[in-house]
């Protein structure tokens, strides 16, 4: 039934639409002049113009539900977490107007140890983000920049995005809790770019240390029982987004962190989902409900293993597993209903995890897994550019051993 709902709408709007345009064709025909007349012209033009956004919005939508309900990769997912390349004033030869800072697709080369602790204060940060000690072994390397980070999720007071600047993520690189107790979160490292030197474009391919790097320091700790890493201080390290920054939603465009195809796609899923709520209907992706007659459904326990195929369970399967949203406390969230139906390969078994909130280290009841090429992609965080692992229960998935290596999400797909 929510694809009926996608219709209404859509339907209501071509309807809007073509009433527009014919008033339009009719005024002008009728040579309809004065004050009043070119009012009714400018509101028709406007209704035509709002009513075939929304339009377009709605049939995006039901493009984009249907290749999940098919189990077919979705194209905005997969080119936001694209492998990085020039942004839009890159394509256009005006890579030189954005200045010498860091771009996704730029080649750097992280700096010395002794230039970068020369940028921190005495709690080993640079603006309050704090440099680890799982970065020192990247100091010397190359790599390609993967995004700007121009605004983060709050995850301690949960207030929606902030602002945070001068600061990218770098590809395949990620943090491999070898001095935080071997947390298994695996989050994405964070480099100012004072730390960073930009190289010219034909510098050697991305360099990469393996995630399995011997621990050889104490854990990194506040307290006893309390941990200190970038995503325990992005709070501080970040500030309020200001509801009147007029950049904060042109900024994934601008700097390239998102094309401009999938850039218009998902400002028009945004577009049908604000009317959608307006009117009271089904917003995009849609998740079913558990039926509250339903027993919850018990799924036995699978013998996942690292490396293992699997196929994500379709959103209908999953659904009647939920309570509020979750499964044994783990959040379902709707940026996850756009893997379902999907292959993927399993990546890591995670059984603690530091919590961004508290710092405190996690340890899970019932272990976790993380899915390779699964990552969340900030859609519906105004393009927040955190490609963060997305963490599944078990019983969300499936194995799929007789089916082929599935290919991965960050190619094709140059929307």
């Amino acid at each position: 039934m929510h694809r009926v709902s996608y219709w209404k709408t859509t339907a209501l709007m071509l309807a809007v639409a073509a009433a527009s345009l014919a008033g339009l064709a009719a005024a002008n025909t009728a040579h309809v002049s004065g004050i009043l007349g070119a009012l009714a012209s400018f509101l028709m033009a406007v209704a035509l113009l709002a009513s075939s956004l929304i339009a377009s919005g709605g049939l995006v939508c039901l493009w984009r539900d249907g290749r999940i309900e098919s189990g077919k990769i979705d194209p905005i997912g997969a080119s936001l977490n694209r492998v990085p390349s020039p942004g839009l004033f890159s394509s256009l030869g005006l890579r030189s107007l954005l200045g010498n800072a860091p771009r996704p697709g730029d080649i750097v080369t992280v700096k010395s140890l002794a230039e970068i602790q020369s940028t921190l204060d005495t709690n080993s940060a640079l603006d309050d983000l704090p440099f680890m000690p799982e970065m020192h072994d990247f100091c010397g390397l190359t790599f390609r920049v993967h995004r700007r980070v121009d605004k983060i999720n709050d995850m301690r007071h949960k207030t929606g995005v902030r602002r945070m600047s001068k600061v990218v993520t770098l590809t395949s690189v990620r943090c491999n809790g070898a001095h935080h107790d071997g947390c298994q979160a695996e989050c994405q490292i964070l480099w100012k770019n004072a730390w960073l030197r930009r190289l010219p474009t034909s510098a050697p391919e991305d360099t990469c240390l393996p995630t399995d790097a011997v621990m050889t320091q104490e854990a990194d700790k506040v307290e006893p029982d309390s941990y200190l890493c970038q995503m325990t201080r992005l709070w501080e390290a970040s500030k309020p987004m200001s509801r009147f920054d007029i950049m904060q939603d042109l900024r994934p465009l601008l700097s390239g962190n998102v094309t401009l195809g999938a850039y218009l796609l998902v400002l028009l899923t945004r577009l049908f989902n604000t009317i959608q709520q307006m009117r009271k209907g089904v917003g995009f992706p849609y998740m079913p409900d558990r039926s509250t007659g339903d027993p919850f459904v018990q799924v036995p326990q699978q013998s996942l293993s690292v490396g293992q195929n699997v196929m994500v369970q379709d959103r209908a399967h999953i659904s009647q597993m939920l309570i509020n949203s979750r499964t044994k406390g783990l959040w379902f969230d709707r940026d996850m209903v756009r893997f379902c139906s999907n292959a993927s390969v399993v990546q890591q078994r995670v059984n603690r995890v530091i919590h961004e909130a508290t710092g405190k280290m996690v340890k899970m009841k019932t272990p976790s897994w993380i899915l390779r090429d699964m990552t969340a992609t900030g859609e519906f965080l105004r393009l927040c550019p955190q490609h963060e692992h997305i963490f599944w229960r078990e019983v969300w998935l499936k194995s799929a051993d007789n089916a082929p290596e599935p290919t991965s999400t960050l190619k094709g797909f140059g929307i």
